[in-house]
C-alpha cells in the first residue's frame, strides 16, 4: 500500500513540473520541447495506468498529504470516476504526437515550446481536479486548466484568436466566481473544505444557504461544460484554437464542468442537506434543450471545426440530461459517456485538423471530394461520425441506449424521445460532411491531389478511430466499472 501515495502525488506532479521545464528544454530547438512534452505524458499515463489498475481490483483510495489528518490535510482521493485520468493521458499523448507536425505548421517557432508547456499545464490541470478531495484545490487545478485553455487557444496571436480567447476567458471568469462563492457559503456552513467532511457536516444546515451554495456551484460548472445558454464561448474557442487543442478543449475540458458536478452530487446525496429534485428537473430540461440545439446549429454549419464544436454542446446536453435523470441507467450511461465521447471527438477533430493541414481548407463545400485523396483519414473520420450518432456497434451507442433507458426507469420517456429527436439530427449533419467528402466533386480539382496525412498525424486518428470501435463492442466493460461508483452516488437517496 505504500506505493500509492506516492503515485498519486507524481500524477499531477510530473506534468507540472515537465511544463515548467518545456521552454528551457526548447529553448535551442523547439523540436526538442515537443520529445520532452511526449516523454512527460508517457511517463504520466504509466502512473494513471497503476492508479486505475488499483481502483478496479481494491476499489476507491485516498491520500492525505502531509500527514495531517482530515480535514486539515490535502486529501487526494481515487474513485472509479476518476478513472477520467486515463483518458485525459491518452488524448494527452495522441495530441502531442499529432502536434510535432501541426504545430510546425500553425504557430511561430518562438511559441512552440510555450504552446507544449501550456498543453502540459492544462492536463495536469484536469489530472488534478479529478483526484482531489478538498473543494479549494478543485478550484485552484480548475483555474489553472481553464488559464492555459485560454491562452492555448490564442497561442497564434492571430487577432480572431485573441477574440475567441477573450469571450472564453469572461464566461471562464463568471465560471471561477460562482464556483468560489459556493466553497466559501460551504466553508462558511461547515468549517470544512475537505468534500467527505462537507458532506457529513452540512446534514444540520440551512436550507437556503446550502441550496444558493449548490446552485451556484451547479452553475459554474454548467458553463464550463457550455451547455446550452450558457454555451456562447464554446463554438469560437473551438473552432479557432489550433486543432489538437480543439480535441482537447472539446474531449476533455468541458467535461471538468461533469466532473465537478459528480462531485457536487457525491456531497449533496451523502449529507442529505437539500432535496435535489428541482435541480435534476433543471438539468434534464437544459440537457434536452443542449441535445437539441447544438445539433440544430450543427446543421446549417458549412465551417467543418464549427459543425463539430456545436456537435459538442448537444452532446454534454446527453451527458447532462443523464445525471439530472438521478437514475441508475442515466447515470451509468451519462458517466461512460464521459469517457466515449471524449475519444470520438477528438478522432473527428484531429481528423479535421490533417485536412486543413494537408489542403488549407476547412469548409464542406471546399473540402468536397478529398475521400478520395486521404482515404485513411476520412475513413477514420467516418467512423468518428456513426459513433457521435450512436450507431452500433460503436462507442456512442451504448451510452445513450442507457441513457435512454434511464429517461424510461425515472418516469421521465418524453426525454428518451428528446435524444432519439436530437439523434437524428447529428445524423443529418454528420451524413452532410461523409456526403461532401465521397460523393460531392471537388470545387477545386487540386484537392484530388493532396496528399495523405503524415504518419506521425495518422497514427493518432486511426488509434481513436480504432477505440470508437473496440469501445462499442466492449462497451459493457466500461459500464460495469463505473457502476460501481454510480451505485455509491445514489444509494443515500434510493437511486443504486
Amino acid at each position: 500500500m505504500t506505493t500509492w501515495p506516492p503515485l498519486l502525488v507524481a500524477v499531477v506532479v510530473v506534468p507540472i513540473l515537465g511544463a515548467v521545464l518545456t521552454p528551457v528544454v526548447g529553448q535551442w530547438r523547439a523540436r526538442r520541447a515537443a520529445d520532452w512534452a511526449l516523454g512527460t505524458m508517457l511517463l504520466t499515463s504509466v502512473v494513471a495506468l497503476l492508479l486505475v489498475a488499483r481502483v478496479a481490483d481494491g476499489g476507491p483510495f485516498s491520500y492525505v498529504a502531509g500527514g495531517w489528518e482530515v480535514p486539515y490535510g490535502i486529501e487526494l482521493r481515487f474513485d472509479e470516476f476518476s478513472a477520467v485520468t486515463a483518458i485525459i493521458c491518452l488524448l494527452g499523448v495522441l495530441a502531442i504526437v499529432f502536434s510535432r507536425r501541426y504545430a510546425e505548421h500553425a504557430l511561430p517557432e518562438v511559441r512552440i515550446p510555450y504552446y507544449y508547456a501550456l498543453l502540459l499545464l492544462n492536463l495536469a490541470g484536469m489530472l488534478g481536479f479529478s483526484i482531489t478531495g478538498d473543494l479549494f484545490n478543485l478550484f485552484v487545478f480548475m483555474e489553472i486548466l481553464s488559464l492555459s485553455g485560454y491562452a492555448l487557444v490564442a497561442v497564434s496571436g492571430e487577432k480572431i484568436a485573441e477574440m475567441a480567447a477573450f469571450k472564453y476567458l469572461v464566461m471562464g471568469a463568471v465560471s471561477s466566481i460562482a464556483v468560489l462563492f459556493a466553497i466559501g457559503m460551504l466553508y462558511a456552513l461547515t468549517g470544512s473544505l475537505n468534500m467527505a467532511d462537507v458532506a457529513s457536516r452540512l446534514g444540520g444546515a440551512p436550507v437556503a444557504p446550502v441550496a444558493v451554495a449548490f446552485g451556484m456551484m451547479a452553475l459554474g460548472f454548467m458553463v464550463k461544460a457550455a451547455i446550452f445558454p450558457l454555451h456562447i464561448w464554446l463554438p469560437d474557442a473551438h473552432a479557432i484554437a489550433p486543432s489538437p487543442v480543439s480535441a482537447i478543449l472539446s474531449g476533455l475540458v468541458v467535461k471538468v464542468g461533469i466532473v465537478g458536478m459528480l462531485r457536487l452530487y457525491q456531497i449533496a446525496y451523502t449529507s442529505r442537506a437539500l432535496d435535489l429534485e428541482a435541480l435534476n428537473t433543471v438539468l434534464m430540461w437544459l440537457g434536452a434543450l443542449s441535445i437539441v440545439m447544438g445539433a440544430f446549429f450543427a446543421v446549417f454549419q458549412d465551417d467543418v471545426k464549427m459543425m463539430l464544436a456545436y456537435s459538442t454542446i448537444s452532446n454534454i446536453g446527453y451527458i447532462v440530461m443523464g445525471l439530472g435523470l438521478a437514475s441508475s441507467a442515466g447515470v451509468i450511461g451519462a458517466s461512460v459517456h464521459v469517457f466515449n465521447h471524449a475519444i470520438i471527438k477528438a478522432t473527428l477533430f484531429l481528423g479535421a485538423g490533417a485536412l486543413i493541414f494537408r489542403t488549407g481548407k476547412r469548409t464542406l463545400t471546399d473540402l468536397a471530394g478529398v475521400g478520395h485523396a486521404m482515404p485513411w483519414t476520412v475513413a477514420a473520420i467516418s467512423v468518428g461520425a456513426i459513433s457521435i450518432v450512436g450507431i452500433p456497434p460503436t462507442a456512442g451507442f451504448l451510452c445513450k441506449w442507457y441513457i435512454a433507458l434511464g429517461a424510461v426507469e425515472a418516469g421521465h420517456p418524453f426525454f428518451a424521445f428528446a435524444l432519439v429527436f436530437g439523434a437524428l439530427f447529428i445524423f443529418i449533419y454528420y451524413i452532410r460532411m461523409v456526403n461532401a467528402f465521397y460523393f460531392r466533386p471537388p470545387r477545386d480539382p487540386a484537392i484530388l491531389e493532396v496528399r495523405e496525412a503524415p504518419a506521425s498525424m495518422l497514427v493518432p486518428i486511426l488509434v481513436l478511430a480504432t477505440l470508437c470501435l473496440v469501445m462499442g463492442v466492449l462497451g459493457r466493460i466500461p459500464l460495469s466499472f463505473i457502476e460501481p461508483a454510480v451505485t455509491r452516488l445514489l444509494a443515500p437517496i434510493g437511486g443504486g
